[in-house]
């Protein structure tokens, strides 16, 4: 009598020589096969079966995956570039002190004192002339005139083209309207830095006093400004819009020997307002 030989496989009672069903056969191409080996990065012919959200190692790239080795849908471009949101690269940054003006950089020569971190230094200064006011028509045109006036006699224009406005406040615009913001310093005709930059300057972090004038001299004096240290409009008629010298209207001022807020708003014993009858200094502003 015969006996046959039988194993179990698959579940089943076979007959040995049966394929066993548990032996590897040809790969799958299945939405269950997972892609390429952990850390490939995948290719756009992979036969993966893998759908859109694919979490399995290797996954070619598809919207969503998070497997190890999977492909981003954007770059991050080269590493001494600029990568936008949308994976644009722009280049390189800007270096300060290479040489070369470029991106935000308003001069690049380090053998320059007044380019300081690529950013021209803004001139300042008050007025030599103590006594505007009374005897001339006032008016911010003609302010800024006597600004640049002075300037020029002073030899600080270039290519005699006006630079300079007055820091003073008006009732349709205040001084912080009036001046160029700048990211850079605001400088002394002596060199001495007045502030580090407008945000500085409306901050109140002022290190020096802005009392020397268009020819390096010092005058301590009270100026015409109408104006708060942060660049906002004192309330008031400013002297008619600097219109007037009538001894019933008045204007506010501030104090050039001061290093804190009364530089802009002097605040103290002295009266504060003063008739627009009476004489005062110009603060000057580099604002090309």
């Amino acid at each position: 009598m015969k006996f046959g030989l039988y194993i179990v496989a698959g579940g089943c009672l076979v007959a040995l020589g049966c394929r066993d069903t548990t032996s590897p056969g040809p790969a799958s191409t299945g939405p269950a096969s997972t892609g390429p080996a952990e850390g490939s990065g995948g290719s756009e012919t992979s036969t993966s079966g893998g759908a859109a959200g694919s979490t399995g190692p290797g996954s070619a790239g598809a919207e969503g995956s998070t497997g190890p080795g999977s492909t981003a849908a954007s770059t991050t471009g080269p590493a001494d570039g600029t990568t936008t949101g949308n994976g644009a690269t722009t280049g390189p940054a800007p270096v300060c002190g290479d040489g070369v003006v470029e991106g935000d950089e308003e001069c690049d020569d380090p053998g320059k004192i007044a380019c300081f971190n690529c950013i021209w230094d803004r001139l300042v200064f008050v007025t030599s002339d103590a006594n505007l006011g009374g005897d001339f028509a006032l008016s911010p045109g003609n302010l800024d005139y006597h600004c640049n006036h002075l300037a020029a006699v002073a030899g600080l224009l270039i290519n005699s083209q006006p630079r300079f406005r007055a820091w003073v406040s008006t009732s349709t615009q205040s001084a912080a309207e009036r001046i160029e913001h700048s990211p850079g310093r605001y400088v002394l005709r002596n060199g001495l830095v007045f502030a580090k930059s407008w945000d500085a300057l409306v901050a109140g972090e002022i290190l020096n006093a802005l009392n020397v004038d268009e020819n390096s001299e010092t005058q301590n004096a009270i100026v015409w400004t109408d104006t708060r240290p942060d660049g906002s409009a004192m309330p008031g008629d400013h002297c008619a819009d600097w219109t007037s010298s009538a001894f019933k209207s008045d204007a506010y001022w501030g104090d050039s020997s001061a290093v804190d807020g009364n530089w802009s708003l002097s605040i103290g014993l002295a009266t504060n307002p003063i008739s627009c009858g009476g004489g005062a200094a110009l603060f000057c502003f580099e604002s090309p």
